[in-house]
């Protein structure tokens, strides 16, 4: 991986969960997040497609917190940008920020993908 990427899953954060709960907690979080981020990704390309922004910035805000727990920091700064420009109405600094997002996203799920395939029994 070169320098400039930017970090995808923070070791740390994946480490925290395996402290508390062990693998399992671990392994119970990634597939929380595989299950349901599809559905909070398409609740924010709904709100920026059918210009209902309040749809995005839900959508935004629960996948902030879910990478947050992961350590998906990439995914989770510009959830937290998208839900605040989407909070104060700026509708095409939230469209803007989309294709990033939708990129930042596909790393963490092929990141996440591959720790649950390393975690299956």
């Amino acid at each position: 991986m070169s320098m400039s990427e930017p970090v995808v899953l923070d070791p740390a954060a994946l480490d925290r969960l395996k402290e508390w709960g062990g693998e399992e907690l671990l392994s119970q979080m990634v597939r929380f997040f595989l299950d349901n981020s599809p559905e909070r990704m398409e609740q924010i390309r709904g709100g920026v497609d059918g210009g209902d922004i309040r749809e995005s910035e839900k959508g935004a805000h629960s996948l902030k917190s879910s990478a947050a727990n992961l350590g998906a920091e990439e995914l989770r700064a510009l959830a937290t940008s998208m839900e605040r420009h989407a909070s104060e109405k700026e509708d095409a600094a939230v469209a803007a920020l989309l294709p990033e997002l939708e990129g930042a996203y596909a790393r963490a799920r092929a990141a996440l993908e591959e720790i649950a395939r390393e975690a299956k029994p």
